[in-house]
């Protein structure tokens, strides 16, 4: 068994302006001419890092020893200040253009997404704002609206690296933006009447969104011109509709997953929308649940659901089995509060948006 449960109970502008001090004028035009071939709009573009996964201060890993390890505690992230390794001093750049104040750190993430392996998306409901947190160049973009439109809600994340897309979900404004990997606004999406409170976001193995409309009752299918092909309803509630659709998954073999929240379970549909089976059921002990809130699939059919009742993260298989599950109450690595949001990378690494320690927790799940 590859795991066992434990034996416990502003649109792409970067906010943060470039200053020039009236008396470090004359200096800068004297120096302008040297950094003409440096300075892009008045500030230096960031020079590319290795990307340190691994915070070396903390070990820690789920199941406990002598138990085989299979979930590690990598780093979390919090803003812009756990992207530089270090502080440096401002140099002849910061004695000229000032001082930066550009970071804005998470408040209340809702959800989380991965783009090349390198760049971070984080929707976040307590600031409004999306984040776009680029771990290679140390530096964070953060979107306070999108083609004009302010942004209220944002609580939805997917990411299509093949077609060089990110869409964003913002329940209260009833719209599915459509960016570049850039964070380039590209189009909006809706389907004929709207939205009446889309969240989770998905992409099925054809490329297609997937968009949980929590209100509505449904999962509401997009191809990649934006147009509504199909609409995915319950296998199980007599009505045919879920009760609270809030987070949706695809599996590996193009399984749809989605979390139904008020009738605490997964509901596990063929890429044929044949209904496969379901995971979880009310409930207060290991492999129940209470209050769902993130859903996520990796490459080998693991589930990973948090659970904001809970504050832990459950896995089973797709055949609903509990295979582990990590967390507990509090602040420290691996602890949450009110967890949400899950994204597994192509690496094997697992986002978790921890919404009231205001960080995104990172972890890597060990393979055999």
């Amino acid at each position: 068994m590859w795991f066992r449960p434990e034996r416990n109970g502003l649109n792409g502008i970067v906010i943060g302006v470039c200053r020039v001090n009236h008396r470090k004028f004359q200096c800068l035009i004297f120096l302008i001419s040297c950094l003409l071939g440096s300075l892009v709009s008045g500030c230096i573009e960031p020079s590319r890092q290795s990307i340190v996964w691994q915070d070396n201060s903390v070990e820690r890993v789920w199941p406990d020893p002598p138990d085989k390890p299979r979930i590690r505690y990598l780093r979390s992230l919090t803003g812009l200040q756990d992207l530089r390794k270090q502080k440096k001093t401002p140099g002849i750049m910061g004695w000229l253009l000032g001082e930066r104040k550009d970071d804005l750190p998470l408040l209340s993430p809702f959800a989380v997404a991965v783009s090349n392996s390198e760049i971070v998306w984080v929707a976040d409901t307590g600031t409004q704002m999306l984040y776009r947190l680029d771990l290679a160049r140390q530096s964070v973009d953060y979107f306070q609206e999108l083609a004009g439109q302010p942004l209220v809600s944002p609580s939805g994340i997917a990411v299509d690296d093949q077609r060089q897309r990110v869409y964003l979900a913002d329940s209260a404004l009833g719209e599915v933006f459509v960016m570049d990997l850039e964070g380039n606004y590209l189009a909006s999406w809706k389907p004929q009447g709207g939205f009446k409170r889309p969240v989770g976001l998905a992409i099925d193995n054809l490329g297609r969104l997937l968009v949980s409309d929590v209100l509505d009752g449904s999962v509401l299918v997009f191809d990649q011109q934006g147009e509504t092909v199909d609409r995915i309803g319950s296998k199980v509630n007599p009505d045919g509709r879920f009760n609270r659709p809030l987070s949706v998954a695809v599996g590996p073999n193009g399984e749809v997953l989605i979390l139904d929240a008020m009738s605490f379970r997964i509901e596990v549909q063929s890429a044929q929308g044949e209904l496969i089976g379901t995971i979880g059921q009310l409930g207060d002990a290991a492999g129940f649940l209470a209050r769902p809130k993130g859903l996520a699939v990796d490459r080998e059919g693991h589930v990973f659901i948090s659970d904001a009742a809970f504050d832990n993260i459950q896995i089973f298989d797709l055949a609903g089995k509990l295979l582990m599950y990590f967390g507990g109450a509090g602040n420290q690595p691996g602890q949450f509060n009110l967890p949400a949001g899950l994204y597994v990378d192509r690496e094997g690494r697992l986002f978790a948006a921890d919404s009231y320690n205001h960080r995104v927790q990172v972890f890597k799940i060990l393979q055999e």
